[in-house]
């Protein structure tokens, strides 16, 4: 997307109340986490809670993920209930995401329903076209972006999951610890909808 994506837009929003510029480097995600090891890294973002290593502390939230059940447009699975549709149906999944533990849960207990050869969202969204499996499991404005983007045409939300907290997975050094600080406080001011001072702004 031109701004990175919204929970990126919304990170950058969030730096911009104290004249800081968001720099953001694009990785797949496995090396994204190996790479926000390295000392010129805030951390690496956006995380789900679980998806936050050791080494790492999380943020306050910075955006919200939406997690959905999806499939092709012409799909007639019904909403039912999610162990019901892992135990009914085929279900991708994204190989390098933490899901949250229910689903994680799920994808153990009914492995053999469980698809989890997609390395990314654009190869789970192939697979998903492709019919290897019925359907999948992931953030569905994401999955439609990419869908639009393919020419892969309308995908269907079978059913609704609750929202993810988005965070920032930052590195836990004593380097780090200044702008660690200063994150949370400006984290903190957006959740309470306090302005921000000069004083949240500083470097301590």
């Amino acid at each position: 997307m031109n701004n990175g994506g919204n929970a990126i837009q919304n990170l950058r929003n969030v730096l911009r109340q104290c004249n800081i510029e968001l720099q953001v480097e694009f990785y797949p995600w496995r090396r994204a986490q190996e790479i926000a090891r390295d000392s010129d890294y805030l951390g690496y973002f956006p995380a789900w809670p679980e998806e936050v290593r050791s080494g790492f502390v999380q943020s306050h939230p910075v955006a919200s993920s939406n997690l959905a059940v999806m499939g092709l447009a012409d799909s007639e699975i019904a909403p039912d209930d999610l162990p019901q549709l892992f135990e009914r149906y085929r279900i991708g999944v994204v190989n390098s995401y933490a899901y949250p533990a229910n689903v994680h849960a799920l994808m153990q207990q009914y492995a053999v329903n469980t698809d989890s050869g997609a390395t990314s969202d654009l190869s789970l969204l192939k697979m998903l076209a492709a019919e290897r499996f019925d359907l999948a499991i992931t953030d569905p404005t994401v999955l439609q972006y990419l869908a639009d983007k393919e020419g892969a045409g309308e995908l269907k939300v079978i059913k609704r999951l609750p929202d993810l907290p988005l965070v920032i997975a930052l590195r836990s050094a004593p380097d780090n610890q200044p702008r660690i600080e200063l994150i949370k406080r400006l984290l903190r001011n957006q959740m309470s909808g306090e302005p921000v001072s000069q004083r949240d702004c500083a470097l301590e």
